[in-house]
């Protein structure tokens, strides 16, 4: 029995007034919509929804409802709000109480007799921050773990819409890039008309002889050890092609930049790449995020909305953590890559769309398969051209190489300056197993970063905890143990007990702030079903 709070509501009540109050709109109509449903579901004095502006740490609001009406062109800057703890640290903050007393330095919170607040930053597929969700009321607002969940819903769909609207443009931008290139043809071509010529063509190589300016295509994957080496020749193999591709491999070792690096050296490379996360959405959202709907298709979808298939429309959509995809939907994707056809939601006719499809999980689809929570004949097609994407443990110098990187641009991006990694630095990077892989290493050197001198070397003696509990920080463990290679059976037991010291670290928190998918860095549903597959109670 659910206790009476106007806090904790039902979640199926929650999910219809989400969908059913955005449904009919798009763009500044859709995030209206959001914020106002979400303000009446938590019950709070306001919400807004707003566009970042990195460069200049702003925040532009796209829908701001505030008590019982809307506050217009509404824009702040960052610093001093508690806007800014949730950009930068790119997660959910929540201040329940003492608003005004914990962030003095905010001008408007005053105004607006703030009590509580909670915002969470909207992030695309390539984790850049495009907005941020808020709310805030005049009274406490208590943590409270459906709380959260609610406002998470709402921050889903709405950083969805962004990603939608962003896909548009950069659509729209390439059809107008390719339509001044043609007309510039032809102009240069009406130009030699009366000359009988026509311009040559001429394409650059390397000096390998390979497709033209191939390289361009993977400058976002850093690496020269012969595992990534491998990775990378099997991108060019399948790039040019249209078989779907199956990426796995451990959380964080960036399958999504692979999918990328496929699409950018691939025939659709001017066309959209458009990326679902199949762990994001709740199971009754997906269907309608995937193929759209009609209208009428369910109370309140008075309006036609298109799905990410028909986004991608000629590019590619982007599938991930695909083990995810509730079994309900798995024969209506099989029949997408099969035929190229879908029905909408709540329509009667054949949509056809021309999508290529790359898929990504972290996850033994074929064991899920025989297990039945996934569809065996939906693994074969998917799994046309397997990629398998090496840990950070098994790839050596790389390590040095993604750091160094890593290190620059967190710099850039801070305003800071800093002299390096020191070698001694280097051979603790070396000696770390990994095992968040690239995101982790990632969060090392960002705080490494933060806490270097101006014009410093970057430290982790406090990041690192394999090398913290090795007795002489002078001598490193012998590299040769990272690059061992583990059975399925050693893999399965190792992954067991690190779920294990997740779960006792968070006690035994799966979801939200500081559980245990926080700290593993993985979707809460995932975890779940890892914890079921492998059978870890609570004792």
């Amino acid at each position: 029995m659910i206790q009476s709070s106007e806090y904790q509501l039902k979640e199926e009540a929650i999910l219809r007034k989400v969908v059913e109050g955005t449904a009919l709109f798009t763009g500044n109509r859709f995030f209206r919509a959001l914020v106002k449903n979400l303000a009446e579901s938590l019950n709070v004095h306001g919400a807004w929804v707003t566009e970042y502006d990195e460069a200049n740490r702003r925040l532009r609001a796209q829908a701001f409802w505030l008590g019982s009406d809307w506050v217009d062109q509404y824009e702040y800057d960052i610093r001093g709000t508690p806007c800014e703890p949730a950009i930068d640290s790119q997660a959910l903050v929540h201040i329940p109480d003492k608003a005004i007393e914990l962030f003095p330095e905010d001008p408007d919170l005053a105004p607006m007799n703030a009590v509580s607040y909670m915002g969470i930053p909207l992030k695309d597929a390539d984790r850049k921050i495009l907005g941020h969700l808020a709310v805030l009321d005049t009274k406490p607002m208590p943590p409270r773990k459906r709380l959260q969940a609610v406002f998470r819903i709402f921050a889903a769909r709405a950083t969805a819409e962004m990603q939608r609207q962003k896909a548009i443009r950069q659509l729209r931008e390439s059809e107008t890039q390719l339509r001044r290139l043609f007309e510039g043809a032809m102009d240069k071509i009406r130009l030699l008309e009366g000359e009988k010529k026509i311009p040559a063509i001429t394409i650059e190589r390397d000096q390998a002889g390979s497709a033209p300016c191939e390289h361009r295509h993977f400058d976002e994957i850093i690496g020269e050890s012969p595992k990534i080496t491998e990775a990378l020749a099997r991108v060019r193999q399948v790039a040019r092609t249209n078989a779907s591709v199956l990426i796995t491999g451990e959380t964080g070792t960036g399958k999504e930049l692979f999918a990328r690096a496929i699409h950018r050296a691939s025939l659709r490379q001017g066309k959209p790449m458009i990326r679902l996360n199949c762990a994001a959405l709740p199971a009754n959202l997906i269907e309608s995020e995937l193929f759209g709907h009609e209208k009428g298709a369910f109370t309140g979808a008075t309006a036609k909305r298109e799905g990410r298939f028909m986004l991608a429309d000629g590019g590619t959509i982007f599938l991930d953590e695909i083990g995810e995809l509730p079994l309900t939907l798995q024969p209506k994707l099989l029949r997408v890559l099969q035929e190229g056809e879908f029905e909408p939601v709540g329509s009667s006719k054949t949509a056809k769309v021309n999508v290529r499809v790359i898929a990504a999980t972290n996850r033994n689809l074929l064991e899920e398969a025989k297990k039945g929570n996934f569809r065996e004949d939906l693994y074969y097609r998917l799994n046309v051209f397997p990629l398998n994407i090496p840990p950070l443990r098994e790839r050596g110098h790389d390590v040095a190489l993604i750091a160094s990187a890593l290190a620059h641009k967190s710099a850039r991006k801070m305003g800071k300056r800093i002299m390096g990694i020191p070698e001694d630095e280097i051979r603790k990077l070396l000696a770390y197993s990994w095992p968040g892989n690239v995101r982790e290493l990632q969060n090392v050197i960002e705080r490494a970063v933060i806490t270097a001198p101006e014009g410093g070397d970057l430290r982790f003696s406090q990041d690192l905890p394999e090398w913290n509990a090795h007795p002489d920080p002078g001598k490193p463990p012998p590299l040769s143990e990272n690059s061992r290679i583990y059975t399925q059976q050693e893999l399965g037991r190792l992954e067991r007990e690190n779920i294990i010291r997740a779960l006792n670290a968070a006690g035994w928190k799966i979801s939200g702030k500081n559980g245990a998918a926080e700290l593993l860095q993985i979707a809460p549903s995932t975890l779940n079903s890892r914890i079921k597959a492998l059978g870890i109670t609570r004792h």
